[in-house]
């Protein structure tokens, strides 16, 4: 079995992280049951938090109306 830390977030998710693959997934690539062996807990916000709290660069109108105008294939039917 493959061993896993559990890492849980302060936003209330959690992530699985391998620590160590076993010799049957290192041949196959196959995954076989997770075997949680260390637990942590840590204060901050996971990524996807993160980027949801993040505010909006100035360009972010720009690209959207570039992306509603077709992209680069209305650009190259000019």
């Amino acid at each position: 079995m493959c061993n896993f830390i559990q890492r849980e977030y302060g936003c209330g998710h959690f992530r699985f992280i391998a620590s160590k693959w076993c010799r049957s997934y290192t041949t196959s690539h196959k995954r076989c049951p997770p075997d949680v062996t260390h637990f942590e807990y840590v204060e901050h916000l996971c990524g996807d938090c993160k980027d949801r709290n993040r505010p909006p660069v100035p360009w972010a109108d720009l690209i959207k109306g570039y992306r509603e105008r077709g992209g680069a294939a209305a650009a190259v039917s000019l």
